[in-house]
């Protein structure tokens, strides 16, 4: 039937491996089995071994078994009992001769048995493990204890057995002398494994001609085959998969293909249908951000504050400028002209107190104290102005023009994501974003950009406010062009890895490898070559700082404009109070 094959791995108990001791079937080649431990090298096991073959000497392999040891012996226990009990004279039962011979730890060929309880007991169970070769029984691989595992032998060392891992050297089904993995059908040159590969033309995969691919997953992917020639070979060919990552995963689910070499995402709803390797590459959503063009940098100068900022601080510097005039007009010899004069030079009087430079003298006590508070609030606004506008201009991360996710769903920013991941469907689903509001950008030769026409520069032609990618396609993108910010990554994902069928042990052996090269720094080295061979500065930021806002200065407003109304409705007073007095006088 075709049952023990390459494509297989058989282990037989001791029931069916003590049958085959007398026979010659080639049927069951490359089978492991299990035989109780016994010591054959003592007298009385040749001579029962030889009075053996002669009883059975028609058979081709005349051996006794296990059984007939523990036969022999139980035979041989209760001749010994009846014999003594037709030599004494006592009334000692078959039952009490039998428990005397076995209350001793009755060694026979089988092993050591001893009565307890009533019942039987054998010595503790060892086992011999072995491999049918041309039929045959006789290669022993190793012995298997309870409180040992395997080794070699039995003698022991500094009071303990030589242990091992191992079962030996086997030959498996098919004369296969190299290790296949806990009975998994292992590919052949005949039965190859069929691997998929997403094509894309990137870093990751590159089609250099008919079935001839390279790339950074493709050079890891020999490199890990390359270190378990070793353990087994894996031979393999290559298919090329043009379609998503999802309808991929499913035909390997249904076991269309064997596993897929490519940058595959690790996700919950993934792992129940395929078996992941340990991830090659950390993912997270990051976002790529046009940074600030030439006509924004002009009006720099106007960030730090915001425009209800802007806007209330004119008008308290008009209001001031005002109540100044008003409060200097009377005593004043630089206001003794036209209006006009007279507002030009009280504006250009509280205009030059921005910047500390007026040298007017000021005659009214009243101006003075508005005066003071005015400077108190220019001080604390130019010195906020200076700190904001030097970290904006000084902090290379704060030259994009958006801040973070948040404010791009708070506003209905359009932005752009690829098309054929998951992160459209996570942007809609856990960041709430509005499906009009994301534009599909599609990988080309050249990574990622929007539809196939289309370069990086278009992005600004789009209108669009960033662009959602993995963090190994943003850095591949950030290491090609410039002009563009890369944030951190603020949702994390399980990682890019190689997938398998589920139970497939290859998988543990991959990881293994996949860890190895990560310690010992093979991996970045790769990465450098494949994905950052220019290795530019990704520009990588945090959230931007915002413009300073009416409500950090509010008080100071409300104090200014409250002092400065004070004091023009007190001169208000005063001066009509005087017109009152002087019109009185003039009417007596």
């Amino acid at each position: 039937m075709g049952l023990v094959g390459v494509d297989s791995a058989w282990i037989i108990t001791e029931g069916i491996a003590s049958l085959l001791d007398p026979q010659d079937n080639h049927d069951m080649e490359g089978t492991l089995g299990i035989k109780t431990y016994y010591d054959r090298n003592t007298t009385t096991y040749a001579s029962f071994q030889k009075e053996f073959r002669t009883k059975y000497s028609d058979e081709d392999n005349s051996k006794p078994g296990i059984y007939a040891l523990r036969a022999y012996d139980i035979i041989s226990i209760i001749t010994q009992a009846i014999s003594k009990m037709n030599t004494e004279t006592t009334n000692t039962s078959l039952q009490e001769l039998l428990a005397e011979r076995l209350s001793n730890n009755y060694k026979g060929l089988s092993g050591i048995m001893q009565l307890k309880g009533g019942e039987v007991l054998l010595d503790s169970p060892r086992f011999r493990i072995i491999n049918i070769v041309d039929g045959k029984t006789d290669k022993e691989l190793n012995i298997w204890t309870p409180g040992f595992g395997f080794s070699k032998s039995l003698v022991k060392v500094s009071g303990t057995y030589r242990s091992s891992d191992d079962v030996g050297d086997v030959t498996w089904p098919g004369n296969i002398t190299l290790r296949p993995s806990k009975g998994w059908a292992m590919p052949t040159v005949e039965k190859k494994m069929k691997i998929a590969i997403p094509i894309q033309n990137s870093p990751f995969i590159t089609v250099l001609g008919e079935n001839r691919y390279d790339g950074f997953c493709i050079q890891l992917f020999n490199m890990v085959v390359g270190n378990l020639s070793h353990l087994y070979s894996l031979p393999h060919e290559f298919h090329e998969f043009n379609g998503s990552f999802s309808d991929l995963i499913e035909l390997v689910n249904d076991k269309t293909y064997d596993a897929i070499v490519g940058d595959i995402t690790v996700l919950v709803e993934r792992i129940d249908k395929v078996e992941f390797t340990q991830p090659y590459l950390e993912s997270g959503l990051t976002m790529i951000v046009p940074d600030i063009s030439a006509e924004e940098e002009t009006w720099m100068f106007m960030k730090p504050f915001t425009w209800q900022m802007w806007l209330v601080t004119g008008i308290i510097l008009i209001y001031t400028t005002l109540v100044v005039w008003f409060l200097e007009v009377p005593s004043s010899p630089d206001l003794k002209g036209s209006l006009k004069s007279q507002i030009a030079f009280a504006t250009w009087f509280t205009f030059s107190s921005l910047f500390f430079a007026h040298r007017e003298k000021v005659y009214s006590n009243l101006t003075r104290i508005v005066f003071i508070v005015w400077l108190f609030v220019v001080l604390i606004l130019s010195s906020s102005y200076t700190a904001k506008l030097s970290s904006m201009l000084t902090i290379q991360r704060l030259s994009s023009n958006v801040t973070d996710i948040e404010m791009l769903w708070r506003i209905n920013s359009l932005v752009g994501c690829d098309n054929d991941s998951f992160v459209r469907n996570y942007l809609e689903n856990v960041l709430n974003f509005n499906r009009d509001a994301i534009e599909p950008i599609r990988r080309t030769r050249h990574l990622h950009v929007i539809d196939s026409s289309y370069n990086p520069e278009e992005i600004r032609q789009k209108n669009l406010s960033a662009v959602f990618l993995e963090l190994p396609y943003a850095q591949v993108f950030m290491d090609k062009h410039k002009g563009y910010t890369l944030t951190q990554p603020t949702y994390n994902f399980g990682g890019f890895s190689f997938v398998f069928q589920r139970g497939s042990p290859i998988t543990r052996d991959f990881s293994k490898i996949i860890l190895d090269l990560l310690e010992n720094g093979e991996m970045r080295n790769l990465q450098n070559h494949w994905l950052t061979p220019h290795n530019r500065p990704t520009n990588t930021t945090s959230d931007m700082p915002e413009s300073l806002s009416l409500k950090s200065f509010w008080g100071l407003f409300v104090i200014s404009g409250t002092t400065s109304t004070f004091c023009f409705l007190l001169a208000l007073t005063i001066w009509l109070k005087k017109l009152y007095h002087q019109e009185a006088s003039q009417g007596i």
